[in-house]
């Protein structure tokens, strides 16, 4: 068990769940070519103050030494799993929670890294708040392949927080989140036909079913590489076909949607087909754009990332 089981919080999100020898957090990393950096990631994780939890790394099908890698660890609570064919992330992630014995999930990208309260500060949170909170999340800095700091994402969510998740991805990446895997399991686990919005589609499912808090400091450091193939934000398609099945999938959601709120969640999935360089999508969500707002500003937004789209299409620089 944890050496913090002093921690009124921690303790308590203990005497809900199911005894030893189950660990309390399973950690799931999924990783595709990504042996360079699997090292670093998992010894964030094992640098934990909390530690009282497992890791099971998912190899998606890679054909770099990520197994070596891995195998090198020499720390028991460090499990590999392995795809024989490539699956993409959400699989990889589903792979992990079903191999996964502990009563929370926690995801981490396998080139992103913890701060190393994390695990501490978000289970204890959740202990505090009770059982009907499903999901913690913290603040996380976004880094380039130097380690220079390139964003920060501070939005703060909490209670029952779904209209506001439909507007935007507010949560961000999977490497924030802590879930009570009993509510993951209720909403059904990731959409694997995702190619793009996986952790934003996740969020807003379980936001329907439980409530959500935050741990208000930068605990996670998440990788900016936008030469880096394997990532989803660098790759254009995957873009357009998240975004689209997002809206297709949340549609009477976001009819339901105040205007004004439309019209925000709108503007967002206009600004990531006009950097994906879609003119389909774009002329397309403009004109829904104008039939639900009402306003002649949609039509010149709708103009605006017609041009941009151009731009990308013509440079060959995609990307938000």
């Amino acid at each position: 068990m944890s050496r913090l089981t002093d921690d009124p919080g921690i303790a308590a999100a203990q005497r809900w769940l199911r005894p030893a020898p189950a660990p309390l957090v399973s950690v799931v990393i999924p990783s595709y070519n990504r042996g360079h950096a699997i090292g670093a990631c998992i010894a964030s994780v094992l640098a934990q103050t909390l530690e009282d939890f497992e890791i099971v790394v998912v190899d998606d099908a890679s054909t770099d030494d990520t197994r070596e890698r891995v195998a090198a660890i020499a720390d028991p609570r460090v499990r590999y799993v392995a795809h024989e064919t490539n699956r993409g992330g959400a699989a990889a992630r589903n792979t992990g929670v079903r191999a996964a014995t502990g009563d929370f999930i926690a995801f981490l990208d396998s080139d992103d890294s913890w701060s190393p309260r994390k695990l501490e500060r978000q289970i204890a949170l959740l202990g505090e708040r009770g059982p009907e909170y499903g999901l913690a999340y913290t603040w996380f800095i976004g880094r380039d392949k130097d380690g220079r700091e390139v964003s920060r994402s501070d939005r703060s969510l909490d209670g029952r927080v779904a209209e506001a998740l439909l507007v935007a991805n507010h949560v961000g990446t999977f490497s924030s989140i802590v879930v009570r895997r009993d509510v993951f399991e209720q909403v059904g686990g990731l959409d694997e036909l995702l190619r793009s919005c996986q952790d934003w589609d996740l969020s807003i499912r379980l936001s329907r079913v439980t409530k959500i808090c935050c741990v208000e400091d930068y605990l996670v450091s998440y990788f900016h590489n936008g030469a880096d193939k394997h990532r989803i934000s660098s790759n254009p398609a995957s873009l357009i076909q998240g975004h689209r099945r997002m809206l297709e999938k949340f549609s009477d959601d976001y009819a339901r949607l105040p205007r004004r709120q439309a019209a925000q969640a709108l503007r967002g999935f206009l600004d990531v087909f006009a950097g994906a360089g879609s003119f389909e999508d774009v002329l397309r969500l403009g004109r829904r754009m104008a039939a639900t707002t009402r306003r002649p500003e949609a039509l010149l937004q709708c103009g605006v990332a017609l041009v941009r789209a151009a731009k990308r299409r013509m440079t060959g620089r995609f990307g938000y």
